[in-house]
């Protein structure tokens, strides 16, 4: 699927690359980082009930929660992953602007509330936020692909692998043959799925 999870490379590369994160002054790792982690995170707030403005303001914290503290993360897969790591963040921000309004219950210990999370809820969050990271990989993929083929390519593919429209119409609508709409579609398959590895790899993915 165009969603494959990007091959696995070394350990010392994706340590290098966090390390890359923890400077600040590499501009361009940010870029790179932001690119897919801030979208992730806001989407991910707007399903968890925060209106934009909410969700826009948590972004900003789990960045800035990010920046401070990725130089420390411990890269001992025994501790977690990367991205769990940052989902973590991202969780208990959450909870902790949902309490601040009200939506969940104060008790009498306060550390109910993320004791319950961590033990019922972690793997769910965990779990969900892979499957969003996966479809953000995919939009940021598609992004760079589309810049790089023809409107008609990219149509040909968009309609009938996403859209879910037939061939023959699609052809008719952009007066190509059926083979070349399945030519395209492939061209374009092909470099998405070269594209989604090396953000994937780029972006911390499997650490």
């Amino acid at each position: 699927p165009l969603y494959a999870k990007p091959v696995n490379h070394p350990d010392q590369t994706r340590i290098s690359l966090i390390l890359r994160v923890a400077n600040q002054q590499d501009i361009e790792a940010w870029r790179q980082f932001a690119e897919i982690y801030q979208p992730l995170v806001y989407r991910i707030a707007l399903a968890k009930g925060l209106q934009r403005a909410c969700a826009e303001d948590l972004v900003q914290e789990v960045m800035s929660r990010v920046a401070k503290s990725v130089g420390s993360w411990d890269p001992d897969r025994g501790k977690g992953t990367f991205r769990g790591w940052i989902s973590t963040i991202a969780r208990n921000l959450v909870i902790d602007f949902l309490r601040k309004q009200g939506r969940i219950p104060r008790t009498s210990d306060q550390s109910d509330i993320r004791r319950v999370v961590e033990t019922t809820a972690a793997k769910n969050e965990t779990e969900y936020f892979d499957r969003q990271l996966q479809r953000q990989l995919f939009i940021t993929a598609a992004k760079q692909v589309r810049k790089n083929v023809c409107e008609n390519t990219w149509k040909a593919f968009w309609e009938t692998a996403v859209g879910n429209q037939s061939v023959d119409d699609v052809a008719a609508k952009l007066n190509m043959t059926p083979g070349a709409i399945y030519v395209a579609r492939s061209r374009v398959t092909a470099k998405l799925k070269s594209k989604v590895e090396s953000i994937g790899n780029s972006e911390l993915h499997d650490v």
